[in-house]
């Protein structure tokens, strides 16, 4: 040992026993246990693993196959619940003669796995960073574009909005008025807010609707109902079912708008979009929508060109303003309203509307994408409620009538009775909304089957997509059913789990690699000013 190498422990010391960590402590006082020792051999525990975990787990690394089981589950191995397929894979010729078969009886554990590619973080969180990743470049290629056979974007005005419910009662809630420069906003805000409800008067119910305190982020009195029995929970849950059939309409009063403003100019416009939904603490939605304005060639109606440079932002934003405003409707009557129909519009606070990459804004091409790509993994665990689907037994135990997220579940089993209204059962989990977590035009940009498709063949052709024919795919005639959901032992899921990070940790060592190396960056284009 040389002068300048320090050594792991104090020569004059042992490691061995309690008495050497209590020796040490004073001059390791990092390296000294925070716990008492633990005897591996005495319980079975190894670093927090129950002994049927580790043995499970070691019976399968010291299987000679260890190898090809894990290339096997490869594509699944980071899943939480991977679906296990079984059955039999044929191939043909070009003839439509029977080649090969394959059956998942000689594979690994007797079937082939696959992700279970839920969206949700809360269920399965590598498939929904997938779902987000895919959603991500989904909407990057429509603001860019420049690629999958997209033309280049840079020309085309878009603006990034959000469109929120109306009111259903006073709630509890928290306003910052001014962030600090450094504020994370939603994520760990910690910037001082403004009161709740300074002023407020005595409902009927004797509840005086003032709320004096100033709530932290992470305070579970927020979206909570000032008076339980004056919030509007029956309107709230109809408003999330009619949100979908709201929005349709709404983009359809854009498209008059927009033609309205065609006339004017003597052009023809085209509006192509894509909008995401999130939960509000309430339990209510709002929209987050991304709308890109395009002009139309007569020569070939579905090619992508830009707007006509007699269209200015202002223009667009306020033909956009006017399709949100003019649009409301009633919606089907119901008993419970009085064999009436609720009025369905959005919000009174208005639009919060943003221009992409104009000049003089903050925002920009890359937060848009992010800031609407994160939430689609998201659902109702912003409530505190994360459910299934809601049954005549679970209603009983969720549908409390002394909270406020069981009024709004039990609000939807009420309502649902009437057929106009069934839905509202089947989503009463989602406290009545059923649309899909993001919609978009066909022709903003390519869709995620697409991007699928393309994973699916850089994984068969080995990073080789050139290599791809379709034709020999066709050929392929899959005879599988399913078998199981999850991994056959607790065992089988640490193993497949700890591979894929350590996958992960690797392919993002790469990417800083390749950063590092690259000496200057390619520069965006921002979209037209």
């Amino acid at each position: 040992m040389t002068s300048s190498t320090l050594p792991l422990v104090p020569e004059t010391t042992t490691v061995s026993g309690t008495g050497a960590c209590a020796e040490s402590a004073d001059y390791w006082p990092w390296a000294t246990p925070t716990t008492g020792p633990r005897n591996p051999a005495a319980d079975g525990w190894v670093r927090g693993h129950d002994p049927r975990t580790v043995a499970s787990g070691r019976a399968r690394a010291q299987d000679p196959d260890y190898p090809e089981w894990l290339g096997h589950v490869r594509a699944a191995s980071a899943c939480k619940h991977p679906i296990r397929l079984a059955g039999q894979i044929h191939v043909n010729d070009a003839d439509g003669n029977r080649m090969a078969t394959v059956d998942t009886e000689d594979m690994p554990d007797g079937a082939i796995y696959t992700p279970c590619g839920n969206r949700r973080a809360a269920v399965c969180p590598s498939c929904a960073e997938l779902y987000r990743r895919d959603t991500y470049h989904l909407i990057k290629a429509g603001l860019q574009g420049d690629r999958w056979g997209l033309p280049p974007l840079n020309e085309h005005i878009a603006i990034f909005l959000t469109a929120t419910a109306p009111s259903f009662g006073p709630v509890h809630h928290r306003v910052v008025k001014v962030h600090a420069a450094d504020c994370r906003k939603k994520d760990g805000c910690t910037c001082r807010p403004s009161v709740c409800h300074p002023f407020g008067r005595t409902c009927p119910h004797g509840v005086e609707l003032r709320c004096g305190q100033r709530h932290k982020a992470a305070d579970t009195h927020l979206g909570q109902p000032l008076c339980l029995d004056c919030y509007n929970h029956t309107g709230q849950v109809v408003w999330n079912h009619e949100a979908p059939e709201l929005w349709r309409r709404t983009i359809q009063q854009a498209d008059r708008e927009l033609r309205r403003l065609g006339r004017t100019h003597g052009v023809d416009l085209r509006r192509r979009y894509i909008k995401v939904y999130e939960f509000q603490v309430r339990g209510v939605i709002h929209y987050h929508a991304l709308i890109r304005l395009d002009g139309y060639n007569p020569d070939c109606p579905e090619a992508i060109v830009p707007p006509p440079r007699a269209i200015t932002r202002d223009m667009f934003e306020q033909a956009v303003r006017a399709a949100f405003v003019k649009t409301a409707y009633t919606s089907a009557p119901h008993p419970a309203n009085g064999r009436q129909g609720w009025h369905i519009a959005w919000g009174d606070k208005g639009l919060d509307l943003k221009h992409v990459n104009a000049p003089g804004t903050e925002v920009n091409l890359a937060q848009i994408t992010g800031y609407i790509a994160k939430y689609v993994t998201k659902s109702t665990e912003v409530t505190g409620l994360s459910l299934r689907r809601v049954d005549d037994l679970s209603v009983q135990i969720h549908g409390d009538p002394g909270t406020h997220l069981g009024r709004l579940i039990r609000a939807c089993w009420d309502l649902g009775e009437h057929p106009h209204y069934d839905r509202l059962r089947r989503w009463a989990h989602q406290f009545g909304y059923g649309g899909h977590i993001a919609t978009k035009s066909r022709a903003f940009s390519v869709t995620l089957g697409f991007l699928r498709l393309q994973r699916t063949i850089w994984r068969r052709t080995e990073g080789h997509p050139h290599t791809w024919d379709d034709e020999q795919t066709e050929r392929v005639i899959y005879e599988l059913g399913y078998q199981a959901t999850g991994w056959i032992t607790t065992g089988d899921a640490l193993l497949a789990n700890t591979a894929a990070a350590m996958a992960r940790a690797q392919h993002l060592a790469g990417i800083d690699a390749l950063a590092d190396e690259l000496t200057a960056a390619h520069a965006v284009q921002p979209l037209a000013a």
